[in-house]
């Protein structure tokens, strides 16, 4: 797509990370830096510096944060005067403001009912409040949802938000631009990274393997990262008798040696219940060749994987089933290779952040100058006309 001076158009986010950065760099070349922004409200947490994330990027796209009342005004001001906003993290003011101008809004969000029975938390007189404050805010025709993960549609139309105003969207990782090397015929060499807390379920990955120790499925399994389970998990490991030469715990690493890790594996466990909006390892592994085991419950699992497709899926805290798909790939190099090779040809046909970004100017364009929208039948910026009602 040529460079389009023609929208002026600003992305939102609380905190700048790198897995912005091929969505953004993408509009940017759309749009020219002069037509992009995107806005960032806060400095990177010392949790997220902990986990190897670093400064923001040096682009002359990249605003914020703000340092003072002046900046933060500034800020504001760009989020006026575009024709089009992204609204990711970012205070409510700015949310409030930019949906009071009567210009195109689009906000991105995961899934909002992560947490079950939501029909007995609605009893609680400050959360309903909060409900409909929400729905209320969001209810205007120039307002619309970029839903990301295959749960939050369900989720907005639950609460009755947005109602047929909900588009399909993703977190977009960088893509090479050719198939990586498949590894040898092998025992499965088996990843995870991440922050470990309970809702990633690192437990149940320790399981699968332990219960596949005597098949010779395995070869290893790699656990890189930190975060208040490590111990837990350190400790389920030897109860299970999973020695280092079996199952390898390594701190964190930059995230261009995760990317080296995921070429390097097999398959890529996504264990991560309801409360994982998206998971952007998910991406990131099919992207690099590795075959993804994915929890279905996480956000990103349905969108991405079709099983035995594109991957595997697993129901939700079943470790005997997670054991099953594994000893399945194990067993069948030729499936190995075909799973690879479409999850990768998908992820550059649809899933790719320049697909994106075109389909979103086209997208933004139509509905600035209220013209037919594009039809786009799945992936980016497709309508979702149903509902995904798997209450997972």
């Amino acid at each position: 797509m040529q460079r389009d001076y023609t929208m002026k158009l600003i992305y939102s986010t609380n905190m700048w990370t790198h897995h912005q950065m091929p969505i953004a760099t993408e509009l940017a070349k759309i749009l020219g830096p002069d037509q992009f922004k995107m806005a960032v409200f806060e400095e990177i947490s010392d949790e997220r510096r902990e986990m190897g994330w670093g400064e923001k990027a040096n682009r002359p796209w990249l605003i914020g944060p703000p340092s003072d009342l002046s900046g933060m005004q500034a800020l504001l001001k760009e989020c006026i005067d575009a024709d089009v906003m992204i609204l990711g993290a970012c205070p409510q003011k700015i949310m409030k403001t930019r949906i009071a101008t009567g210009k195109l809004t689009l906000v991105a969000a995961e899934r909002m009912l992560k947490k079950p029975f939501h029909h007995l938390r609605m009893l609680n007189p400050r959360y309903a409040m909060g409900i409909r404050r929400y729905r209320t805010l969001v209810t205007y025709p120039h307002v619309y949802a970029l839903a990301i993960g295959h749960y939050a549609p369900g989720d907005l139309r639950m609460i009755g938000a947005f109602e047929k105003r909900i588009l399909q969207w993703a977190y977009f990782v960088e893509q090479p631009t050719t198939l990586p090397k498949m590894p040898p015929a092998r025992p499965l060499k088996l990843l995870w990274v991440g922050r470990m807390l309970a809702l990633k379920r690192v437990d149940l990955l320790l399981k699968a393997v332990d219960l596949l120790r005597d098949t010779g499925c395995i070869g290893k399994c790699l656990i890189v990262g930190d975060g208040p389970e490590r111990k837990r998990l350190l400790k389920l490991a030897r109860r299970l008798n999973l020695t280092p030469n079996f199952v390898q715990f390594v701190p964190p690493v930059a995230f261009s040696k995760v990317r080296y890790l995921m070429r390097e594996a097999d398959a890529y466990v996504l264990s991560s219940n309801r409360h994982e909006g998206w998971g952007a390892v998910a991406g990131e592994a099919m992207a690099e060749g590795c075959i993804l085991v994915a929890n279905e419950a996480a956000g990103a699992a349905r969108v991405l994987v079709q099983d035995g497709e594109t991957g595997l899926l697993f129901r939700d805290g079943d470790e005997e089933q997670l054991a099953e798909q594994l000893k399945k790939l194990n067993s069948d190099y030729s499936l190995r290779m075909r799973i690879r090779k479409q999850a990768w040809e998908q992820m550059q046909a649809l899933w790719h952040p320049r697909v994106a970004a075109e389909r979103l100017v086209v997208l933004c364009k139509s509905l600035i100058g209220r013209s037919n929208l594009p039809s786009y039948t799945t992936g980016p910026c497709s309508i979702v006309t149903g509902i995904n009602n798997q209450r997972k």
